[in-house]
């Protein structure tokens, strides 16, 4: 059920030709709308439901499941031979609604392996697109008019990017970052005190001195995963610290950002702008809130900066090597910590 992977499953016989495999794509898309979504992996949901009890059967001869997102509300107990389920995204808050969240069935993600370097790269062209005066074209074009007076231009090396959250993607963002000549600073949820020079941050901070870092920070990227801890992360509080000329860039959940107080701070000019790759609702296939989409100042799109040719060969890279593992009774790679939510 990963049709973000493409339609041909061979893949999966490379590694273990004598597996079974069978394809719930279509027999489950309609369960999900049934559930609610409007989209699957990205993509506009549709099809027709098939009886209960075929979809049931299906998931009965499971022993392994690689699904993409949303998830099925009610997994395990349907599927009492299910030991490991896959998650082709990086972030799991999508499972939170299922059943299999509770379970004892091992969960495991693609972080790390989401196209760390698609989405570093769409954190630099949100910078660049603020920084190098695009912006200010932007709105010149809306008017139809060309006035380089009110642009506001910077050499990026001259900049700040912060941080929220130095994993693999937030060291990728680092890394393409600093190749500009910017400064880094960073948090991360085990730093337990600052320190110079970690994993492409010139000054990585623990968690909790969030708001030193919005307060350094020309361009915050957010790169944490969504947890209880970091819903609701970016509210008023980070955005009354930020420099006035900052830009807001999530490529996380929606979800970390107060989409109220962002609102605020955008209307007053406590900050300058804000590039959104994801939104409240998105995964579910909702459409961003009217007051984002009508101020000139933020840019959304739908979840694409990881999207690319590389994309689903990665997944299936991960996927193959894991299934390899699981039937030699080796650990698996990415195994959930359902205790910290990714």
């Amino acid at each position: 059920m990963a049709p973000n992977l493409g339609r041909d499953l061979s893949f999966i016989a490379d590694v273990a030709p004598n597996v079974r495999v069978l394809d719930g794509n279509a027999a489950f898309a309609a369960e999900l709308v049934a559930e609610g979504s409007r989209t699957i992996a990205g993509e506009p949901a549709s099809g027709t439901l098939p009886p209960l009890e075929e979809r049931n059967a299906l998931l009965a001869q499971a022993d392994v499941l690689l699904m993409s997102y949303p998830v099925l509300k009610n997994i395990a107990s349907r599927a009492p031979r299910l030991q490991w389920m896959h998650h082709t995204q990086a972030g799991v808050s999508n499972i939170w609604r299922s059943d299999i969240w509770d379970s004892q069935i091992t969960l495991t993600s693609s972080r790390g392996f989401v196209a760390p370097t698609s989405i570093a790269q769409y954190v630099i062209s949100g910078a660049l697109f603020f920084g190098r005066g695009l912006y200010d074209a932007y709105l010149d074009k809306q008017t139809g008019e060309l006035d380089r007076s009110h642009y506001q231009t910077t050499l990026l090396e001259s900049t700040t990017m912060g941080i929220v959250g130095l994993g693999g993607i937030g060291q990728e963002v680092a890394r393409l970052a600093r190749a500009l000549s910017m400064r880094v600073v960073a948090t991360r949820r085990s730093a337990t005190s600052p320190q110079k020079n970690v994993d492409g941050a010139d000054l990585l901070l623990p968690a909790s001195q969030l708001e030193e870092l919005a307060a350094q920070s020309d361009f915050l990227a957010i790169c944490a995963a969504l947890t209880s801890e970091t819903e609701g992360l970016i509210n008023s509080k980070i955005f009354r610290v930020m420099k006035p000329n900052a830009v807001l860039i999530n490529v996380s959940r929606g979800q970390l950002v107060d989409e109220d107080d962002l609102i605020d701070a955008l209307r007053s000019g406590r900050i300058r702008g804000a590039v959104m790759d994801v939104y409240e609702g998105e995964l579910g296939g909702g459409q961003p809130r009217r007051e984002l989409m009508e101020l000139p100042q933020v840019f959304v799109t739908s979840h694409v900066s990881g999207t690319g040719v590389q994309f689903a060969e990665q997944v299936r890279d991960l996927f193959r090597e894991n299934l390899r593992r699981f039937l030699n009774d080796e650990p698996l790679r990415n195994v959930v910590d359902r205790d910290r939510g990714y």
